[in-house]
């Protein structure tokens, strides 16, 4: 039988995502239509119903051995402290019980205490001998209130209250991320913290398992209080970045000669970093989990292709089984490097190769090669995966400085950060202790009374007064006036109206009728509950991803001190304005003519994905140059490409400006859908999830026929398909709390579920390629269930063209999108 000519090729996904940080130049003759003002906060309060809610600001820099005092009007002897929770300190901001921090919990009279116990969590060696009375070194904690202070009687609040406080670091904390560049290689990166001299790397572990596997396990991280384990000093760096896990200097990889056999070499757990300097150090960065992102990152080639000798080219395999950081395994693309290669005249010449998207190389032995065959080779590389997805960039500091004062007030001078509390001296036999698993346990009466020998006998008296000038009443107080005040600001009303706005609450459709309108300095006074770093950057960046007349924004930051958000744009607010009415009005004319009256949805959504296909095409410009800046910013020129505009107006486009136009073209028919971000192939990639039913399905409108060469990649596919093609969604598109809305589990709407162009196995392709085949199809497009290998797949096809007609294989090829495969054929007349 002949031989499947052409070689498998692997397609490319396209996968570039959005903003940039060049300035983009602006008409000075241009001048925006100035945004009227519009409704106040407090209306837009009462309009989602949450103008009553109750909340309290953060507080920050407090000290380690902080007691936070709580007084009630109700009578809370009316309920059972034992079993019911009035109030708790957790790690996490949701507040749920496995985060909750081991702290002692007094009362007496209408008045709840609560106050460290022990050395806290997330403590290293130099924290512990602070003293045994400690909140720890987490970044970030979080007291959940239950019940209503101010209720006349005990009231379970339906919405508790979280109240976020920090612990005050002597140096300025770093700010924690991590990239993975195009190799799939991962490092650690902070922001450069004024006054540090050098850095502190930690490494938590789970030593339950065994450390010396080479998987990577999930840690019990702050939704769990850092259960069971304790920081790690690892090593001092002056530098801002850290990939050298196994501190060999080799940056991770695992090299020998040419070859390059491991990456992410030592990479495990969760990583925090510190600021050293004067003798003195931080508390501890936010940390970076690693198990999450073990799918994604590649460990080690499996096989030692170089011990075997191939005949000649057409042997070389196309697949490579590739071990990733979870101890996974997946058959990745070869590249074959053929630029340099030298026919040895001794019957054996090394190709080399590397993996697809990695750092990981080798090379094949192979007998018998000509000049010929290397140029074949070069002729079949696949090219490397897009890469892209640069969201706009937070500047805002994950802990706040140690100078920013405790309470913020923006109409007084700024209060001083509190001063370590003396011991707290009313207490009483009623005391309580809360332990990790969160059960309550009775106290000793040593412990509570306010003889303590921590306390000098002379400090005993009048405890009334203090309790008056607690810090939580400072704060409450303060609250109130501050929200009082942020609600009678009003909001700019954009010329787009409000037609165009996506807000599922009052902050977000501040925010969204501010960026709209280009607004750069945005109050939120009117919003306690956002002045976090976790709750600030989740909301934003859900505003921005669901809001398609968002262009131009660069970046943001969150100012502690002013309680204001600053966004920075890329553009003037008049070449904004110019390109939202463009956008407006090409979207309600495409939408005229593609969407017919009597269309059901499923037609609606399948017209909208068709237009984009037939209309627009992947902006692999706008990629090269993002890939020359390293995909922090890419050139002014490119910028379009990197919103709606780009796809919508001028037809180019890299992937989330092609899953914004689906969600403005849905928008605008009736259609329920969300843009989703996240990674394909390990790479950033943007994309939509579409409601039909009571199901959150996906669509990728980037990876269509015109860009990918298959038709309908992810149409309508649930979780499980898209998981399989390695498409996984992140936590940045939506709130945290919101996720869980946005499942999907069926396959009845999947395009290839629907049209029978699913297989399970070798032989049912085999058999259903021959038949499209037959029909006389010049392309066979079928989707696998689950991975395949290569080879056999090679073989099937073979066969399959052989079965029909055997002068098919002269002039065929075989390519591969995740578990897509495309069989062409062309006859001697194309």
């Amino acid at each position: 039988m002949k031989r499947l000519l052409v070689m498998m090729f692997a397609l490319t996904l396209l996968l570039a995502g959005c903003q940039s940080s060049e300035q983009e130049s602006s008409n000075p003759d241009s001048n925006p239509t100035e945004p009227k003002q519009g409704s106040s906060i407090l209306s837009l309060k009462e309009k989602y119903g949450t103008a009553s809610e109750k909340a309290i600001m953060p507080m920050y820099n407090v000290a380690q051995d902080e007691e936070f005092t709580f007084k009630f009007k109700g009578d809370l002897s009316k309920i059972d402290f034992y079993s019911n929770d009035i109030i708790s300190v957790h790690t996490d901001i949701k507040g749920l019980k496995a985060s909750r921090v081991r702290s002692f919990i007094d009362y007496k009279d209408n008045i709840v205490s609560v106050r460290p116990m022990g050395w806290g969590v997330l403590s290293s060696d130099s924290m512990r001998t602070k003293g045994n009375s400690s909140w720890g070194g987490a970044p970030i904690y979080y007291i959940r209130l239950n019940y209503d202070p101010d209720a006349e009687n005990p009231t379970l609040l339906d919405k508790p209250i979280i109240i976020p406080f920090t612990v005050k670091s002597e140096l300025p904390v770093p700010k924690l991320k991590y990239e993975i560049d195009k190799d799939r290689r991962f490092k650690l990166v902070w922001d450069k913290v004024e006054g540090a001299t050098g850095y502190k790397i930690y490494h938590r572990l789970d030593f339950r398992g065994n450390i010396f596997d080479n998987t990577n396990l999930p840690l019990p991280g702050a939704e769990r209080a850092y259960d069971e384990s304790t920081p790690l000093f690892i090593t001092t760096t002056t530098e801002t970045t850290f990939n050298d896990f196994m501190k060999d200097g080799r940056g991770g990889l695992g090299t020998h000669r040419e070859i390059t056999s491991h990456q992410n070499l030592g990479l495990k757990g969760e990583y925090y970093v510190t600021a050293i300097g004067n003798g003195k150090e931080s508390n501890f960065s936010n940390g970076v989990a690693t198990a999450p992102l073990a799918a994604q990152l590649p460990s080690a080639t499996k096989e030692e292709l170089y011990r075997n000798k191939l005949k000649n080219v057409s042997e070389l395999p196309q697949k490579i089984t590739v071990e990733y950081n979870d101890g996974s395994l997946a058959r990745e693309t070869l590249v074959y490097d053929t630029a340099n290669v030298e026919i040895s005249p001794y019957n054996e010449t090394e190709i080399p190769f590397h993996v697809k998207g990695s750092a990981l190389k080798s090379y094949v032995r192979v007998e018998n090669v000509t000049q010929e065959d290397l140029d074949n080779l070069a002729q079949q590389r696949v090219a490397d995966s897009s890469n892209g997805f640069v969201e706009p960039k937070n500047d805002t500091p994950y802990v706040p400085a140690p100078d920013v004062p405790t309470i913020i007030n923006n109409d007084t001078p700024p209060a001083t950060t509190v001063e370590e509390n003396e011991e707290n001296t009313d207490t009483s036999s009623n005391a309580t202790t809360e332990a990790t698993d969160g059960t309550s346990e009775e106290a000793t009466d040593a412990a509570t009374t306010s003889d303590s020998p921590s306390t000098p006998s002379n400090e005993t008296a009048a405890p009334e007064p203090a309790a008056e000038e607690n810090l939580i009443d400072e704060q409450k107080s303060n609250t109130e006036q501050q929200v009082e005040q942020g609600d009678q600001e009003t909001v700019p009303e954009p010329a787009t109206g409000d037609a165009f706005i996506n807000a599922d609450s009052a902050l977000e459709e501040v925010l969204a009728k501010n960026i709209i309108a280009a607004q750069d300095s945005i109050s939120l006074k009117a919003f306690p509950e956002a002045q976090n770093f976790t709750t600030l950057s989740d909301v934003v960046l859900k505003v921005m991803y669901q809001n398609p007349l968002i262009l131009g924004v660069e970046g943001f930051e969150y100012n502690y001190g002013t309680l204001t958000l600053s966004i920075h744009y890329k553009e003037s607010a008049a070449d904004i304005q110019r390109k939202q009415n463009e956008i407006i009005a090409k979207g309600k004319e495409v939408v005229a003519s593609i969407i017919k009256q009597g269309m059901s949805d499923d037609e609606k959504r399948k017209a909208i994905y068709d237009y984009l296909n037939d209309n627009a095409k992947y902006d692999d410009a706008a990629l090269e140059n993002a890939e020359q800046n390293n995909f922090k910013h890419v050139d002014a020129q490119f910028n379009d490409s990197f919103t709606t505009y780009g796809i919508l107006v001028k037809g180019v486009g890299v992937c989330a400006s092609y899953a914004s136009v689906y969600k403005l073209l849905s928008d605008l028919s009736g259609l329920e859908s969300i843009v989703v971000t996240g990674t394909s192939s390990g790479v950033p990639h943007a994309w939509n999830k579409v409601k039909i039913g009571n199901e959150w399905l996906h669509v990728d409108a980037t990876n269509n026929l015109t860009n990918s060469g298959i038709p309908y990649f992810l149409y309508n596919a649930n979780d499980e398909t898209a998981v399989s093609q390695k498409t996984v969604a992140d936590k940045d598109y939506w709130l945290d709390s919101e996720l869980d809305q946005f499942k999907g589990d069926s396959d009845a709407n999947d395009y290839y579920v629907q049209n029978d162009l699913e297989v399970d196995s070798i032989s049912e392709y085999k058999s259903k390629a021959e038949t499209h085949l037959k029909k006389g199809e010049t392309s066979v497009i079928l989707r696998f269930a689950s991975p395949i290998d290569s080879d056999e797949l090679m073989t099937a096809a073979g066969e399959a063209l052989t079965a029909v007609n055997e002068t098919l294989l002269d002039n065929a090829q075989l390519a591969t999108l995740g578990s897509y495969v495309l069989l062409e054929t062309k006859s001697e007349q194309n």
